[in-house]
């Protein structure tokens, strides 16, 4: 059952909670007072009250009347925060009760998860089948044993992931259980479109279905197949007969092997150019680098004239000149 915009009232804003098992749903905000996103709130709902994080704001012009499962009541207070965290040990105990009365009905069915409501009035369980169970004996039992309405609620291998989270082979969180909200269809076809191996233990998440970043990128590499061409395409490029030997659709380059041997890297815009060419273009002419003129000879070594250069004074020449000065004083003796 879900509760619209009963009143005159007008909702000053919808918010938008998640709450432990990952579920999304949108309540008003009657008050003018703004909440913040991040912070826990409790609502109203159907059967009671139950708590869970603000995690989007939106105009109440974007969201339909009938989308509205309640109302905005306060923040926790200490009981609500007491409450929220005895039921998560509340949980386990319903689980583990469950789980022996699937195996005393026989049951396939495989528990994932459970989720307590802050009053404590509505109990939902979530599980996985191979086919559609009978869970009604189930649901009797569960409802005696712990005086709540009991939903079980069959979900998809996808959404087990969801609830259990976990690492994938990327080393990062899990797509599902960080921020994806819904789950699109990824095909081989997405696979094919990559140049990926189809290796299930390459392609395949924890779930055992084609992971979900697989359709991240298939737009960019289906644009990229129309632009370059497929490897071992043979095709003449300006006349020559030439083959696609790759593509490097990340640096726009494509490496191509003529019929002499030789191989060629062009981008990707200069390989679309030559494939409309007839005729290889012209080789590009060697420019000769120019030798600087020769200096001109001086007017020195025209005329040949040299300068002079002072001799220089070696002490060999003054000590003679000591010796023949004191000869003559010897002689004037």
């Amino acid at each position: 059952m879900t509760h619209g915009n009963t009143g005159d009232r007008q909702p000053f804003e919808v918010l938008q909670l998640a709450f432990k098992s990952r579920r999304l749903a949108f309540f008003s905000n009657e008050t003018s007072v703004p909440v913040d996103i991040g912070r826990f709130a409790v609502v109203s709902v159907d059967r009671g009250e139950d708590m869970g994080r603000v995690v989007a704001k939106l105009d109440p012009s974007e969201v339909k009347p009938e989308d509205i499962e309640g109302r905005y009541l306060r923040y926790p207070c200490k009981e609500d925060t007491a409450a929220y965290q005895a039921n998560l040990e509340f949980e386990k105990e319903v689980l583990d009760h469950c789980e022996k009365r699937v195996r005393a009905r026989n049951l396939e069915m495989r528990l994932t998860d459970c989720e307590v409501q802050l009053d404590r009035n509505r109990i939902r369980i979530f599980f996985t089948a191979d086919q559609r169970t009978d869970f009604r004996g189930l649901v009797r039992d569960m409802a005696s044993a712990f005086r709540a309405r009991i939903e079980m609620r069959q979900i998809g291998v996808r959404d087990d992931a969801k609830h259990k989270d976990g690492v994938g082979i990327c080393g990062r969180r899990l797509c599902c259980a960080g921020f994806l909200n819904d789950f699109k269809s990824v095909t081989l076809k997405s696979v094919r479109d990559q140049g990926l191996s189809p290796n299930p233990s390459k392609v395949s998440g924890s779930c055992s279905r084609l992971m979900c970043c697989l359709e991240y990128e298939t737009d960019f590499y289906r644009k990229a197949r129309k632009t370059f061409p497929r490897e071992g395409t043979r095709l003449k490029l300006a006349g020559l007969p030439a083959e696609v030997k790759s593509c490097d659709i990340f640096r726009e380059n494509v490496f191509v092997t003529y019929e002499d041997g030789r191989e060629e890297q062009l981008e990707i815009e200069e390989f679309h150019r030559r494939r409309t060419m007839q005729a290889p273009p012209p080789e590009p002419v060697p420019q000769v680098e120019e030798k600087p003129p020769a200096p001109e000879p001086s007017l020195e070594r025209e005329t040949g004239a040299e300068k002079e250069t002072p001799a220089k004074k070696t002490g060999r020449g003054r000590r003679r000149h000591r010796r023949s000065k004191s000869r003559k004083e010897e002689r004037k003796s």
